[in-house]
């Protein structure tokens, strides 16, 4: 049996052991209901008025959460999502240079994945409907961080999953201080509390379980997230996919010195961390000086980390799923491992925040080891 198809057979598995979906969860679809907040706490533009919403902080939370379906809407189509993160950029944008900076996204998308034709990625129809009923139940909520300038465009289909699978999910937009790109360890530091205002915000609303938080990121949101759960004990497990909390040295200088900052910015202290936390691993290239692994340093028992061999930074994104889906006849696009991904996120989210998982995480990773010991490392990267 090939490698390919072992994986596929144990990804069925996983699915089937997950799933547990009757009848009437199919019906759920996944509705997107957006808060434009301000924290009043902090200070953004300042040049602006007391009274001009631009004045104190703002905070865009994509809301993903499980509802019923309704066939008389449209779905979201991918550039419209594209568009939604434009306006959190700059709040004064118009319409219009939200759709050309969308299309330029795109065009980048396209050209990295070699998709044809960027219009194709503009239009694709997502899972996601606009101002759905919220929910009428409490349901376990994950706090998600966005990647360096990211949003929900970049792991749109990993929310609807989630959200199809019981959960609500908060998706913070990346945006560091005024005029709100990140570009240095200083702006992490507002994505942080970002984190915390929204865990504060979204505890109130009467559908989210405030017992059952749970955080997950990609790329620079895994610096976020980590010293986040460094400052609050309500954070009962962290996802990080490819996050950048776990650090190679010797790629590239000026970000070896921004990470060495965002060390030195309080919090940081890892001991602090004592909840499960899992962090899926791209196969990064040597050569390397030397690594900082957060691991080493946490507190937490329930420590996992698990490298896919052949993925790349984009397997821990939407993007990879989406070039697929709209060209289905193209055989090379890197780092097909989104469907992986998605079961071994939600196995995780059902273990320690429903509490309900029949196969644990550590299972699962044993099983993928010994299904595919080839494909898969458990091993931490070495400290030179």
């Amino acid at each position: 049996m090939n490698p390919i198809t072992r994986l596929f057979l144990f990804c069925l598995v996983v699915i089937l052991i997950n799933s547990g979906c009757t009848s009437s969860a199919e019906k759920i679809t996944t509705g997107l209901k957006v808060y434009k907040e301000t924290d009043s706490t902090r200070l953004f533009d300042t040049t602006s008025t007391r009274q001009s919403n631009h004045y104190y902080r703002p905070i865009k939370i994509d809301l993903y959460y499980p509802s019923v379906s309704n066939d008389t809407l449209e779905p979201l189509s991918f550039g419209r999502v594209l568009e939604m993160h434009e306006q959190r950029m700059n709040y004064n944008l118009t319409r219009d240079s939200c759709f050309k900076t969308s299309l330029n996204l795109a065009n980048a998308i396209a050209e990295y994945l070699g998709v044809s034709d960027p219009n194709k990625i503009l239009e694709y129809k997502t899972g996601v409907y606009n101002d759905l009923p919220l929910p009428n139940t409490k349901y376990p909520l994950i706090i998600y961080a966005a990647g360096m300038n990211g949003s929900s465009w970049e792991n749109l289909l990993l929310f609807d999953s989630l959200a199809k699978s019981g959960y609500i999910v908060a998706a913070i937009s990346s945006v560091g201080k005024f005029p709100g790109y990140m570009t240095a360890a200083e702006d992490l530091d507002e994505q942080v509390r970002d984190i915390m205002y929204v865990k504060k915000k979204l505890k109130t609303l009467p559908f989210i379980d405030g017992s059952k938080i749970g955080l997950m990121s990609w790329s620079m949101g895994g610096s976020a997230i980590t010293k986040a759960a460094m400052l609050s004990n309500d954070f009962k497990c962290l996802l990080s996919l490819d996050g950048t909390e776990i650090h190679y040295y010797g790629k590239d200088a000026t970000w070896d010195r921004e990470f060495d900052k965002i060390k030195q910015i309080p919090p940081f202290i890892p001991e602090r961390i004592s909840v499960p936390y899992l962090y899926l691993s791209s196969d990064r290239p040597d050569p390397i000086d030397s690594v900082y692994v957060l691991h080493a340093h946490i507190s937490s028992e329930e420590n996992f980390y698990l490298k896919i061999k052949g993925a790349v930074h984009e397997s821990f994104s939407s993007l990879i799923s989406i070039a697929r889906n709209v060209e289905p006849s193209r055989t090379k696009i890197p780092g097909n491992f989104d469907s992986l991904v998605t079961q071994i996120s939600i196995g995780f989210f059902d273990q320690y925040l429903k509490k309900k998982s029949t196969v644990s995480i550590r299972k699962q990773i044993t099983a993928l080891m010994k299904t595919n010991p080839d494909l898969f490392s458990v091993s931490l990267p070495n400290k030179k």
